[in-house]
């Protein structure tokens, strides 16, 4: 048996990468297609980050590996030229590997982020579904699905934010105390372009009581607000009137003077936190002066990166040490379930010799239904009694190198008989 995989992913030019995604029904004709080829079992994931097919051989096979991937191309052949030189194709350790580390997020632009595994299952389901998959990938994907839920609870990788939006609306969460803290608090947002548009899409998910767009242009915050009952749109000149009702401001417009200053700040009883993400800055540093007003630039938030970059890295250690007992347990799985031919093959040898002796039996004596079937499951239970010592012996070996030598002496002692 051999696992594989081939296919695309991030490192991937977008470009490439939509010409290359699988639908549904693209899903289905072309898994038909690969194990006309030979596959034997077909998972094929399709993200927008990744297209990647995942698929077993019954045995290591260089020239059905090389047809596959002709195939995967030729099915792309709309795609630009550089998918020929982007697409990886692992086979054996190296791939199970692989699987294991797209389930728990470790292959992904953004390490340890949660959305792949849920679309791993997805993919592994639908296979499952259409009947694409079988004894050693139903087991294979359960144990990285397992493996991947095992790795995100106990070292939680993707709590550690990296993208900007996400650092830092979990820095002004912190500063109130956590995400309890948010509840019923205003998010003044100034500037509604790529970074602004960023920060809403994480603020929606947030118990915030109401989010406040305030741009130039009025186009896109009115779009956003119209899927968003707690949002509602200021036009830019009212920024300043809207203060005194807000708990937390970001400020990301692409303007080339302060938009808040010192002297135009009122007092406040309650604070206020302002994030400035702009370049030139946005907020002027002097209002962290006042009372109440505590000010942050885009500075604060590079340092933070850094550092949970630095997290990340040092918990994708420790999960490759989950993933490597893991694929140990396969690997120890594996070698045992293919054991189970052989001891089918037993099996059915033992059938073929008591269906044989019983038809030459029962021609030489009479005896009635009952008593036919009394007799054949008498004998039948005697001869699997006989190779059941050998059974129990193969399954209980540790040693793999030991147990497959066995299973090749068993074969080679029942190989014609009966």
């Amino acid at each position: 048996m051999q696992v594989n995989v081939l296919g695309i992913d991030h490192n991937c030019a977008a470009a490439v990468r939509e010409k290359a995604a699988f639908t549904e029904t693209h899903i289905l004709e072309f898994s038909s297609i690969i194990m006309g080829l030979g596959a034997a079992e077909v998972v094929i994931l399709s993200t927008c980050n990744r297209s990647e097919v995942y698929y077993l051989l019954p045995q290591e096979d260089r020239s059905v590996n090389r047809h596959i991937r002709e195939a995967y191309l030729s099915y792309f052949s709309q795609a630009p030229r550089e998918l020929a030189q982007s697409v990886h194709q692992l086979s054996g350790q190296a791939a199970l590997r692989h699987i294991f580390r797209v389930a728990a997020g470790l292959e992904s632009a953004i390490v340890g982020e949660d959305e792949i595994l849920r679309q791993l299952k997805r993919a592994y389901e639908f296979a499952h579904r259409f009947h694409n998959t079988d004894k050693i990938f139903n087991h294979l994907f359960q144990e990285a699905i397992k493996c991947a839920k095992e790795v995100k609870s106990s070292l939680k990788i993707s709590e550690i934010p990296l993208s900007p939006g996400y650092i830092g609306l979990k820095y002004l969460e912190e500063c109130c105390g956590g995400a309890a803290g948010l509840a019923g608090k205003n998010l003044l947002i100034i500037g509604f372009g790529e970074i602004g548009q960023l920060f809403f899409r994480y603020a929606r998910e947030l118990p915030l009581a109401g989010i406040w767009l305030c741009s130039r242009s009025s186009e896109a915050p009115l779009a956003a607000c119209a899927g968003e009952p707690r949002a509602r749109y200021l036009p830019s000149g009212q920024a300043r009137a809207a203060l005194p009702e807000a708990d937390l401001v970001i400020c990301a417009t692409n303007s080339p003077h302060l938009i808040l200053r010192r002297e135009d700040m009122p007092p406040r009883e309650k604070p206020l936190y302002l994030l400035d993400m702009a370049i030139p800055r946005d907020v002027d540093e002097a209002i962290g002066e006042l009372n109440n007003y505590q000010v942050a630039n885009i500075d604060v938030l590079k340092e933070l990166a850094q550092r949970n970059a630095a997290s990340r890295r040092s918990l994708t250690v420790q999960a490759e040490t989950v993933i490597d007992r893991y694929l140990a347990a396969f690997a120890d799985w594996l070698a045992r379930s293919e054991q189970d031919l052989v001891i089918k093959s037993l099996n059915q040898t033992v059938d073929e010799i008591a269906e044989e002796h019983l038809k030459y039996l029962f021609q030489k004596i009479e005896a009635s239904e009952r008593e036919r079937k009394i007799i054949s499951r008498t004998m039948q239970t005697a001869l699997r009694k006989a190779v059941l010592n050998p059974i129990i012996s193969l399954k209980s070996m540790d040693d793999p190198a030991k147990r497959e030598h066995y299973s090749q002496v068993l074969e080679e002692l029942f190989k014609g008989v009966g």
